[in-house]
Parts: C-alpha cells; structure tokens; sequence
C-alpha cells in the first residue's frame, strides 16, 4: 500500500520496525468503508466518548486501534461534516482532529466543540509542525496538539493527561455548583411565602442551568389537572399557545412516570406551540416535583437556537437537587398557608361572635379589613405585612366583647359614664390578644384604631408619628365605614359626606397621607363599591 506525503503523516500498511515503534499493526480491521464507526473500549456507560476526526480512514482505524485497550469510547469521522453532526446531538468529553482536512479544518471542529461542549478536551494533529500553528491552535482554545507520525505512548499520554484535567475541572464545578444550589435550597426553606419561593426556584434553575425560559406546574389535587403558577422569560404570546397548559403529552408523561424527560422542538405537539415559537426551541427538560412520593407539579427549562449544546442527563442530576428542596419548600408552605386560613377562620368567626350582639355593625370587619389591605397595597407593604393587616382588621373591634349589651346597641347618644366604659374596649382587645403568639401583630390595630392624630383620641391620647402606622390605618378605615354604615343612634351618611370628612379632618383626626390614599382610591374607583356595600 502507497503511503502518503502531502506533509500531514506519512503511514504504510507494510510498516518499517521504525515506524513499527511509532504505529502498531492493525488487525480485524473492516473492509467496510464509513463514514462513521462506533468502538467501545469498555461495556460502561460512564467510559469518556472520543471523537477521532480525519479524512484518511486508515489513520481513524490506527488511532481507535491504539485507544483499542483502554477504557474508552471511541467514535471516528472521516467527514468532517459528519463530525459536527455527531458533536450537535451527542455529548463528548475529547475530540482529536487533523488540521487540515479540505473544505473543512481541524479549527472549525474545534469551534464547534468549545460551542457545543465547552468542556471537552480538544486536541488537533498536523504533519506541518510550524511555531505559528502550535502558537494558532493553542490561542484557539485547543489542549494540545500532536505532530505526525507519533507513538501510541505519545497519543495514550496526551489523551490521559487531557482527561484528567477534565476530570479535575468538572469534579471543582460540580462543587461550586453543589455549594450554590446548597445555599439556595437554604433560602428556599427559609421561605414561606410561595409566590416567593416558585419565583426564587426559577431563577435558580435558570442560572444554573443556563435556560432562557421557565416555568413550574402544580398539580390540582382535586380536579388533576396541571396549574401555571409560575414563569420566567416566556413571551406573552407563548402563553396564548396552549404548551403551558399541562395537557401536552411531554408533561403527562412526566407525571404518569414520575421522572424528568429531556426533549427537543421536534416532540411538542404543533397543536401546543405555533411553528413561531417550536423553532426557537433548541433543547428542554421537564422534571416531576415530587413530595411524600406523590407529583405535586412540574418544573420545565428551555435553551433556544444560538445558546448552549441540548441539555444531558447529567444535568438532571443538577436540576434534581433544585426540584428536590423545591417540591418540599412548595408542600411546606402549602401546608402553612392551610393552616394560617384555618387561624383565619378561627378568627373570623370570633369576630362573628362579637358582631352578633351588634345588628348595625353586621360585616363591619370584612369591610374594614378589605379597604385597610387595599390600602396598605398602595404604600408598597409586604404580603407578610398584608396578612397582619387582615388579622387586625379582623380583630380590631374585639374588645367590644367586654362591652355591655345596653351600651353597645343603645339607640341614644352615649353618656359620658357609657363612653368611658366604651372607650375601654382598645385596651380590653389588646389584653385578650397579648397572650396569644401568633395573635400580637394584630395588636397594634387594636389598641391604637382610636387614636388621633392631634393627640385627643384614646387610650393613650399618643399623636403624630407616636401612633404607630397599623392604628393611624385603622383609624382612617374604621371611620370611613361607621360613616358609611347604618348605627342604632343615626342613619348612613353615605360616601360623599365620609370622603368630605376624610378630607376635613386630615392633619387633625387622620394621618394626611393615609387619608389622602384613601380618598385618592376612591377617586380612581379603586374601592369596590359592592364590597363594602355602600348604598348611593
């Protein structure tokens, strides 16, 4: 057999002892000529995939037969094309490639390798070797490269030494991603809220897993159906389309099997995503979030075209750890927001009791808590802070239930011995509220809903900024509705004459600048009229 000489190796069939030492002889070789061949130096999946590219077949064949021994997977291409079509849809960890193959070079290999895999090892082979293609190779992000013809020992070494800086790079990663997603899983427990914390998982599913778009499904038990709760980085007209109904097969399949499916733009449906969006789609990953060994909801990532290489299963392992201490995070704080209604139940129908003995303040709370929140909204107050507003609206008249029967639905102006005794309730609430834990940020809408601005309202006659903002809210709310409501001594006043003394007592009786939000609601119909059954 003719050797070549164009510069780039120079091989015979019929080696010399000499050139023995550098190519071992081939054996079984097939008579089949290619394009693509897969070897297997070991049965495990876990052995490192190398890539062989070269447009001679024989150099291919000398080279999976010297890595023949070791515990590798070697694939070769003798079509340079070939070869990016197998870097676009399989993983590889190393990839040894000529220099000069024609149309196509060592370098367009490479760069598509550092594109779709950035952490392989890629190492170019030349028969020409010049300081400037050393010095070119290097800068364009190659390991190493080998000079023609070279030993199996030369070629075993570098490919060793390769992997093992692989090897060492992915072990720190996989730690500081470990670290990262430890600290975050953190965060995600320390959280109750689930708006939240579904928001806090998608943005650390997208910036570890480099996606572009997110979002998570929670499954309604009763019904058994898929829920959007939650996403990150869709397009509004994405939405539109149907994919994010839970009702495409990609996610019934993860919640009947209870495991995370990789796929691609061509396994969803045309009747989920319009070809608009299918397109954009380069790879995506849906995985089952599991609680009590139950799917609760689903969890899916999308790369588009022009990003990263399609997702791998070993980034499932990744996505696991974040989906793991999510499904918890998401059962805990369904589980607190059933009990904190259950408290509120509770409270609601201790309010109830006390509105009982009073016919002419009937749904005085619910109206009361409803325009304190929408209210408290408007000053940019936390969820956190909105509950405690529904509790003290709630409660805030439960000292009224130390109030006698004859004072508190007496048709007549009260006395001032029976205001007094009126006037104790405040403090009454505070006292029956003060031993229960869970119950002392109501508190301060309870003590303080009669305080006024200008220091002359009580019990502690406090003024300005003294009262604390919780009873300054109240105050403003509690009157807007005794105005608005029918009592036994008087008949509504209705709206306009409540918004006219909101107004007039500003600075005096009310904080001006919760009266001024609280007529500006109701200016711009911000408060629902029904609501609060107001009667024109």
């Amino acid at each position: 057999m003719s050797s070549r000489s164009n510069g780039r190796i120079c091989l015979t069939r019929n080696s010399t002892p000499a050139q023995a030492n550098q190519i071992p002889p081939l054996s079984g070789l097939s008579q089949k000529s290619p394009l693509e061949t897969d070897v297997s130096g070991s049965t495990s999946g876990d052995a490192p995939h190398i890539l062989v590219v070269d447009d001679e077949e024989y150099i291919c064949e000398v080279i999976k037969e010297m890595l023949a021994d070791a515990n590798y997977r070697v694939q070769t291409a003798y079509d340079p094309q070939k070869a990016m079509d197998i870097l676009e849809r399989e993983p590889v960890d190393f990839v040894l490639t000529d220099l000069i193959m024609g149309e196509k070079s060592g370098v367009d290999v490479l760069n598509k390798t550092i594109k779709l895999h950035p952490d392989a090892v890629v190492v170019l082979m030349t028969g020409r070797p010049t300081i400037e293609n050393a010095v070119a190779v290097l800068k364009s992000g190659a390991y190493d490269y080998l000079i023609k013809p070279f030993s199996m020992d030369t070629l075993r070494a570098v490919v060793k030494r390769g992997l093992e800086k692989q090897r060492l790079l992915r072990e720190n990663i996989n730690l500081k991603e470990t670290v990262s997603l430890y600290r975050i899983s953190e965060a995600m427990g320390s959280s109750i809220r689930l708006d939240f914390l579904l928001n806090l998982i998608l943005e650390t599913a997208i910036k570890e897993l480099e996606a572009d778009m997110a979002w998570v499904l929670l499954l309604d038990e009763k019904n058994n159906e898929l829920i959007p709760k939650a996403s990150l980085g869709i397009p509004p007209r994405m939405y539109e389309s149907g994919f994010l109904s839970g009702n495409d097969s990609i996610s019934r399949w993860v919640i009947k099997n209870a495991k995370p499916q990789i796929f691609d733009k061509d396994k969803i449906e045309d009747r989920f995503l319009s070809w608009e969006f299918k397109r954009k789609i380069r790879s995506g990953i849906s995985h089952p979030l599991m609680a009590k060994g139950k799917v609760i909801g689903i969890l899916t990532l999308i790369r588009t075209e022009g990003q990263l290489s399609p997702f791998n299963i070993g980034q499932i392992h990744s996505l696991s750890i974040i989906v793991s201490k999510a499904a918890s995070a998401i059962e805990n704080s369904k589980l607190y927001e059933e009990l904190r209604e259950s408290y509120m139940e509770t409270l609601t129908a201790l309010a109830n009791a006390v509105e009982a003995r009073d016919t002419y303040t009937r749904g005085h709370t619910e109206r009361v808590w409803y325009m304190a929140e929408l209210i408290a909204r408007q000053m940019g107050w936390e969820e956190d802070k909105l509950w405690e507003v529904k509790m003290g609206g709630i409660l805030h008249d439960i000292g009224k239930i130390g109030v006698p029967d004859a004072i508190l639905n007496k048709p007549e102006a009260l006395t001032q011995e029976e205001f007094e005794v009126m006037k104790q309730h405040p403090a009454c609430g505070a006292k029956i509220l003060e031993g229960i834990s869970f119950l002392k940020p109501a508190i301060p809408y309870v003590l303080y809903h009669h305080e006024r601005y200008d220091g002359k309202g009580y019990p502690n006659r406090l003024r300005g900024e003294q009262i604390p903002i919780q009873g300054r809210l109240m105050a403003v709310v509690d009157t807007f509705d005794a105005i608005t409501s029918d009592r036994p001594y008087r008949k509504s006043k209705g709206f306009k004459l409540a918004i006219k003394e909101i107004k007039d007592c500003s600075g005096t009786q009310f904080d001006p600048k919760v009266a001024k939000i609280l007529v500006g609601a109701w200016e711009h119909g911000r408060i629902d009229k029904e609501r609060i059954k107001i009667k024109k």
